[in-house]
């Protein structure tokens, strides 16, 4: 198993959290699943997100300012981060096809209704 990165990551000036889009809703509302230790979570208005990550399964990375006193987040910037999608499409896919591999099954499909 790889070693993953502690999420979220402490920056000067604030916190920095991988997110992915889960869903787009209504056409105007990005949900975001965060890259946190609770999975949050974040509903965000779709003109917010960069033009180049703006569809399911974009990966983007948030940027927060965290009040010393309270420890409330304030969402600051939200940057597309298309190597890391490409990375997961590319663990995805090997993935699959190592459990095609292990079922024997190559590329048949074989689906019951």
């Amino acid at each position: 198993m790889t070693e993953r990165k502690e999420n979220p990551q402490e920056s000067p000036g604030g916190v920095e959290v991988r997110a992915v889009v889960d869903r787009i809703e209504d056409g105007d509302i990005a949900v975001l699943s965060l890259d946190d230790e609770a999975k949050t979570q974040l509903d965000v208005p779709c003109k917010q997100l960069p033009e180049d990550a703006n569809s399911d399964g974009d990966h983007l990375l948030l940027k927060f300012d965290v009040d010393s006193k309270s420890g409330k987040r304030t969402l600051t910037s939200i940057k597309a981060a298309p190597e890391a999608r490409a990375s997961a499409e590319d663990r995805i896919k090997k993935m699959q096809e190592r459990l095609a591999r292990m079922s024997g099954a190559g590329d048949k499909k074989n689906f019951k209704l």
